[in-house]
């Protein structure tokens, strides 16, 4: 944990941090979340004018105030609560501004209060969890049994806090006819946790980073009422987002309900801001899509013609990345989780000429079970598929039955090292590939031409495994490890790839994962490792540079050959049989000229 710690201290010096966003501000999910306060039992602070000690100011603290003036009663210990202007006398003047607190309650922020507008550094993330007694995943959520392949430990809460990046806050809050005792009830169990298995410094951080609310959630008189009911979470993000809460039960067998899994939450909020928050004075922008509503069927693509910069302009620019926002819309049109598709799907984006023609993968991704990811992917090799200049068609595909709000951003960097930018490409081996043992023979080697002037020459591809079964195919291509054995000019270079982490029971849930940009807690088998890919992550291209073994100003060849990993060996990939999906490979793969 310490270990941790240390590291999130390490990543916050060195991002820039956010203002308070002024407006406007909305309820929704993606919109900006606006001020609000909130009584935090964690919070030492007295309450000034709480005589009575009810978390509440009322007429009843005027009635006891009047009463120590006229020493008809005496505060003891309290007195320092009636002493409201902070003077050391209680007189008249408190009694004035006691009474200002009960007839304008919004004038002032009490002491024993969070508030967030203050609190704000642009660091935090903040989780809400909501104990609502007539929801059974609520409820599930709030008890503290968790099994041992879930939590080593046997503690729901303790795991959370283990899970949770140091700037992580949670606050608890309840709708339950008796809120105040299930807040005050959980806080000991929390206060308890930690006091058992934390050091002083840690206990102090999170009794810091700990909320407890005992107000109703019904009756915060803010817009966190609104917000969190009939939801038994939801989340403020860096950017100063509200952000949905998913499926919390552990993805295989779909069981259970699980606080800790609010920390994966957490973590891709990280992950989202760590990638997208680039100054952007170093990069220039190009919108493809703005909350462009994409519905069709199989392989439908939605498709709009860009202008790009002229070549001159491109060969400035250091590198380019592709910024995809899969949202989904509800109902009324506004970002919801309930309006995506309920299947992972491949999607992808192909930059053509402007009349359609000449198609190729630039940017691939794979779409969550019904949840919405936000994505930055570093293309930069794919700046030469726009080296002519000027117009362009972008095409965005994802199989399925698409229904999506889509936000699509090109990044071109600004740099000073030039040498060696992209400036041609030649496809190579495209297309899905049947995964089997005439695999070898579906992909015969390839030759290409490297220009006397080239200055560097890449391998660049996009390789995804998919389809499953038993009966003999070995749940291949999608969870089955298969190795990618690619060879220039005959044997003067091999390079490979390879997945094991396909089939790997929680690969893609894993914290390290999700913190590199896998959707977390979809609704679906989310969490099982695949070949290639997770649900809910952007997939990078595989860069080679082979510049050092190939002939420039000649031909040159590449082969390409597949096969099924078992144990350390290399055999025969699988014949389609049985039930399930034929194994296949998705593949896209160019060879990257630079000048």
């Amino acid at each position: 944990m310490k270990k941790l710690y240390i590291i999130y201290i390490l990543l916050l010096s060195v991002i820039t941090t956010q203002e308070f966003d002024t407006g406007p501000y909305g309820i929704e999910y993606f919109d900006t979340a606006g001020p609000f306060y909130m009584i935090d039992l964690n919070n030492d602070n007295l309450l000034l004018g709480d005589l009575n000690q009810d978390l509440t100011i009322n007429i009843n603290d005027a009635i006891i105030i009047i009463g120590t003036i006229l020493e008809s009663i005496d505060l003891g210990d309290n007195a320092e609560i009636a002493d409201l202007n902070q003077d050391s006398i209680i007189d008249i003047l408190d009694v004035i501004l006691l009474i200002e607190r009960i007839l304008y309650p919004d004038s002032y922020i009490p002491e024993n209060c969070w508030d967030f507008e203050s609190e704000w550094n642009g660091e935090d993330n903040y989780v809400f969890i909501h104990y609502n007694p007539s929801n059974n995943n609520s409820t599930e959520m709030w008890s503290d049994q968790c099994p041992g392949n879930i939590c080593s430990n046997g503690s729901d809460r303790l795991t959370l806090l283990e899970k949770s990046g140091m700037n992580t806050h949670y606050f608890f809050l309840s709708s339950g006819p008796n809120a105040e005792q299930d807040i005050l009830l959980i806080q000991q169990d929390f206060n308890s946790l930690i006091e058992q298995n934390m050091d002083i410094e840690l206990q102090e951080h999170w009794k810091a980073h700990l909320h407890f609310i005992p107000t109703k959630s019904s009756e915060l008189n803010n817009w966190i009422s609104s917000r969190i009911n009939g939801n038994y979470s939801f989340s403020i993000d860096r950017f100063q987002r509200i952000k949905q809460a998913g499926y919390l039960g552990n993805p295989a067998g779909f069981t259970g309900f699980y606080m800790n899994f609010l920390a994966h939450e957490a973590t891709y909020h990280d992950y989202e801001w760590n990638v997208l928050n680039e100054d952007e004075s170093t990069y220039d922008e190009i919108t493809v899509f703005e909350r462009e509503h994409y519905t069709g069927g199989w392989a439908s693509t939605i498709e709009t013609i860009v202008e790009f910069p002229d070549v001159e302009t491109l060969d400035n620019y250091s590198g380019m990345s592709i910024e995809l926002l899969r949202g989904c819309p509800d109902a009324n049109g506004n970002y919801s989780d309930q309006g995506c598709d309920d299947y992972d799907r491949i999607a992808r984006m192909f930059i053509c000429n402007e009349d359609g023609s000449n198609c190729n993968e630039a940017a691939r991704w794979i779409t969550p079970f019904d949840r919405q990811p936000h994505h930055l992917t570093d293309i930069s090799p794919f700046i030469s598929m726009l080296k002519s200049g000027g117009n362009k068609m972008v095409k965005f595909q994802e199989s399925g039955w698409p229904n999506s709000l889509l936000t699509m951003r090109f990044r071109f960097y600004h740099g000073e090292d030039l040498t060696d930018t992209p400036q041609t490409f030649q496809p190579m081996w495209v297309g899905t590939i049947p995964f089997n043992p005439d695999f070898d023979d579906n992909t015969p080697p390839i030759v290409f031409e490297v220009p006397d002037d080239a200055t560097k020459v890449e391998f660049v591809s996009y390789i995804t495994g998919h389809g499953w079964g038993s009966n003999g195919t070995f749940n291949c291509a999608e969870f089955c490890n298969s190795k990618h054995i690619f060879t220039v000019n005959g044997g003067v270079h091999e390079f490979e790839t390879a997945y094991p982490e396909a089939g790997d029971n929680d690969y893609c849930m894993e914290p390290e994962t999700i913190a590199q940009g896998v959707k977390p807690n979809q609704y679906g088998t989310w969490g099982y490792g695949r070949a290639g890919w997770c649900p809910g992550q952007d997939v990078h291209p595989m860069v080679t540079d082979i510049t050092d073994y190939i002939s420039i100003g000649e031909d040159n060849v590449v082969d390409y050959d597949a096969c099924r990993v078992q144990g350390n060996n290399c055999v025969t990939a699988p014949i389609c049989q049985g039930d399930g999906y034929c194994p296949e490979i998705a593949v896209s793969s160019y060879i990257i000229i630079s000048r």
